[in-house]
């Protein structure tokens, strides 16, 4: 087991590097990605706020 291991070690140490190139396309991608999550987690919680004001002013709005 711990030789199989120790193989395996050896092996990810001898691959090759990643160009910084690769390394920053990579970076630009996650980045975008990450911002169009939050993009559309702003766009989730936006409509959900829509909604709640909406549900209230209709439970309200017969009151006042």
């Amino acid at each position: 087991m711990a030789l199989n291991t120790g193989l395996k070690l050896i092996q990810w140490a001898r691959r090759p590097t990643a160009a910084a190139k690769d390394r920053k396309q990579v970076t630009l991608r996650d980045r975008r990605r990450a911002q169009l999550r939050r993009h559309a987690r702003d766009e989730r919680v936006k409509e959900q706020r829509e909604r709640d004001v909406a549900k209230y002013l209709y439970y309200v709005r017969p009151m006042i």
